[in-house]
């Protein structure tokens, strides 16, 4: 009985202690939420929690050469409060011990103020019982400040017996300055900017972390880190495809030229061929007196083309058979009215007749107008058809953003379209494109017909660890048949060897330039602008064995300036100087001038010419992975030999005869059904209808000999 009492009681004693526990919570909850409310949120609005930013990553050369980092700096705050802590009158001692020198220290540091007003300026914060301020307003320290200054007076004893903070903060660094500034861009804390920096801006961020911020009076803000913060996740880096060598070879060709010629702006953009990886890219602008990286022209502008624009017409028209580099046109006085408009030489020339290959070395605008609507006039369809084939149509999808749309006048626009559009159109009016678009269909040219975009960032990584590798991307195989190019790249020469061609003031004693000028009129708020030209040279070198492609822009020189006496000279005084330096293309020039001379053999029966070259002791191999399949070969020489492939003929199809003796092309149309008629002497150098031609037995074969 005693012990159920007592177990009664002692439970009695719980719950009423429990109860009076409850009670005291709730009271407890009533006070803070009713009695002391206001102060509880007051004190819980000082409180507030903050971004703390990521490290961005870093941008990098091809060379791994350092283009932009984020540099760690700190502000110095302090918190005065500290030596006024009542369980401790040492740190009191120590701050007034320290004050005289830690005022003349920050003097001496940042040479505002002096050491009288920091020392008055830190007794009245201790006065005050402030618990926070910062020290270094409209200064950043470096992290060698940060370590001389944690060894001062009172700063020595840390953050909780000193009252010192140092809070991190980073800021943007280019080591190399102004070098490619534009391209490598910039970032706000908007996140508005432009050039990688914006592009990229996702990966180069990172995540940033979360910290409590406790707000002072005088709208000061004190980092709390009490283990509750988030830490951020650093941004990753960059590496770019640019070579600082050729960068820096690039702006300073074209800034001395932009100055010469007391022009508005221009832009470089050298390219590897094969690969479409780019090397440089500068893009100067008029800022004041003198010329920054104020604008992507390159990328972001885009323009009438002007004659650099002839090489894809003439492409297509070689591409649909319709002329031949030897064909004549003639120019007459050099005026041509079309549709009541007036198309006129440069300068005023008058050029008579012409080849085709002079027309382009010269840059006759007459010829070509009148060639393109000879072949067009009653399908401009076909024609823009082949111009989107060429890939100048269509937006690049470059790595960097804000490339606009390529303008093309429209057939079907009733408004505008007449012959003196198409016309027009031919030698770079009637539409617009940005110069990278233009350089990627003469990068393509060089590259056999192969289309490259252009790239200019090649990997990302974290830690030195790749995340995401960028592969050089083709965007068409195959822009045109390679008879078509070899005849344009002939002509492309020709406006630089030619004695009266566009360029022939950049010839190279060293390497040939293949290339095309282009003098666009400047039109701007509606109206022309007299004797102002937007001038243009586009190429690649060494042309006979092409690595680097290049445009460059120079808008509007003065005295009117055309494109060879502006842009031209700019190109080659960058071939050259890349030249000088690449050891590479010495040697590939060296053996192709040291290679003994082979005969030129173009193509034929396979057995016959075997057997000729074993007689003459010259080395000859299959130049195909697999066996040869056909007894009709083509040949091409390299390394002191000679390498056949395959020439495959087919029933129903008109042979490929380039190359041939015109025995063996006659006796292999004989063979097929056809018909030929010939033209001058020597080998096979064209033919139509063009080699695959779907022809029914008994056709014509024009063959054209040189």
């Amino acid at each position: 009985m005693n012990v159920k009492k007592s177990i009664l009681i002692r439970v009695r004693v719980v719950f009423l202690l429990v109860l009076i526990f409850a009670l005291g919570i709730a009271y407890r909850i009533f006070h803070i939420q009713f009695v002391d409310g206001d102060y509880w949120k007051t004190r819980l609005s000082s409180f507030t929690k903050k971004e703390i930013r990521a490290t961005r990553g870093n941008i990098y050369a091809c060379d791994g050469s350092l283009l932009a980092t984020s540099l760690p700096l700190y502000r110095l705050g302090f918190d005065p409060s500290v030596s006024n802590k009542a369980e401790n009158k040492k740190l009191d001692t120590i701050f007034r011990k320290g004050v005289d020198s830690l005022s003349l220290l920050l003097s001496q540091k940042f040479g505002n103020y002096p050491a009288s007003y920091y020392k008055h300026m830190l007794m009245d914060a201790k006065k005050q019982n402030k618990h926070f301020m910062y020290l270094s307003r409209g200064y950043s320290l470096t992290y060698r400040d940060q370590q001389e200054m944690i060894k001062w007076p009172i700063f020595r004893e840390g953050k909780n017996r000193g009252g010192v903070i140092f809070e991190k903060i980073y800021k943007r660094f280019h080591p190399f300055k102004e070098l490619a500034f534009r391209t490598v861009g910039f970032i706000n804390e908007d996140d508005f900017g432009a050039g990688l920096e914006a592009s990229f801006n996702t990966m180069l961020s990172g995540t940033n972390g979360q910290a409590t911020y406790q707000r002072l009076p005088g709208g000061i803000s004190r980092p709390i880190f009490d283990g509750t913060e988030i830490r951020p996740t650093d941004g990753y880096d960059i590496y770019t495809t640019l070579d600082v060598n050729i960068q820096d070879v690039a702006e300073a060709s074209l800034k001395n030229a932009l100055i010469e010629y007391d022009a508005k702006f221009g832009c470089v953009v050298v390219m590897e061929v094969k690969t479409g990886k780019i090397k440089a890219m500068a893009n100067l602008g008029r800022v004041g007196t003198g010329f920054q990286e104020d604008f992507n022209y390159a990328v972001a502008r885009k323009h009438y083309p002007g004659s650099t624009f002839k090489a894809a017409t003439y492409l297509a028209m070689l591409e649909d058979g319709l002329i031949e580099p030897e064909d004549t046109v003639n120019t007459g006085n050099g005026r041509l009215v079309v549709s009541r408009q007036v198309i006129e030489e440069a300068k005023n020339h008058a050029y008579g007749r012409l080849s085709v290959k002079d027309a382009f070395a010269k840059s006759s605008n007459v010829a070509i107008a009148k060639l393109v609507l000879k072949s067009y006039r009653d399908k401009p369809r076909k024609y823009l058809n082949h111009i989107t084939n060429f890939g100048l149509a269509e937006n690049l999808n470059f790595q960097i953003q804000g490339a606009p749309k390529p303008f093309f006048r429209d057939p079907d626009d009733k408004k505008h379209w007449n012959d003196a559009a198409l016309a027009k159109m031919s030698f770079g009016y009637e539409a617009e494109i940005t110069p990278l678009q233009t350089l990627a269909f003469y990068n393509a040219v060089a590259n056999g017909g192969k289309m490259m975009q252009p790239i200019i960032v090649s990997e990302i990584r974290s830690n030195e660890k790749a995340v995401k590798t960028f592969e050089s991307k083709v965007i068409r195989e195959k822009i045109a048949s390679e008879e078509s190019l070899e005849k344009l790249k002939q002509m492309m020469e020709a406006v630089v060897e030619h004695p009266s061609g566009t360029g022939r003031k950049i010839k190279s004693p060293h390497f040939r330039i293949a290339g095309k000028t282009g003098t666009a009129h400047k039109f701007e708020k509606n109206h022309w602008i007299q004797n102002a030209y937007y001038t243009s040279f586009v190429g690649f070198f060494p042309s006979d064995a092409p690595k680097y492609s290049a445009i460059v822009i120079i808008d509007s020189p003065k005295f009117g300036l055309m494109a060879g006496d502006a842009a031209a000279p700019v190109f080659k005084d960058i071939a050259d100087k890349i030249y000088a330096n690449d050891v590479e293309m010495h040697k590939i020039l060296a053996e192709k001038e040291a290679a003994p001379d082979v005969p030129e053999i173009g193509s034929g029966k396979y057995e016959e010419l075997h057997e000729i070259c074993n007689k003459l002791n010259i080395s000859n191999f299959e130049g195909e992975k697999d066996s040869l399949k056909s007894e009709w070969v083509k040949c091409r020489s390299a390394n002191k030999a000679l390498y056949w492939t395959n020439n495959p003929t087919e029933n129903g199809k008109v042979p490929d005869l380039s190359g041939m003796s015109l025995r063996d092309a006659l006796y292999l149309l004989e063979n097929f059904g056809y018909r030929a008629r010939t033209v001058g002497r020597g080998k096979v150098i064209s033919q139509t209808p063009r080699p695959n031609s779907q022809m029914g037995k008994g056709g014509l074969v024009l063959i054209n000999l040189g």
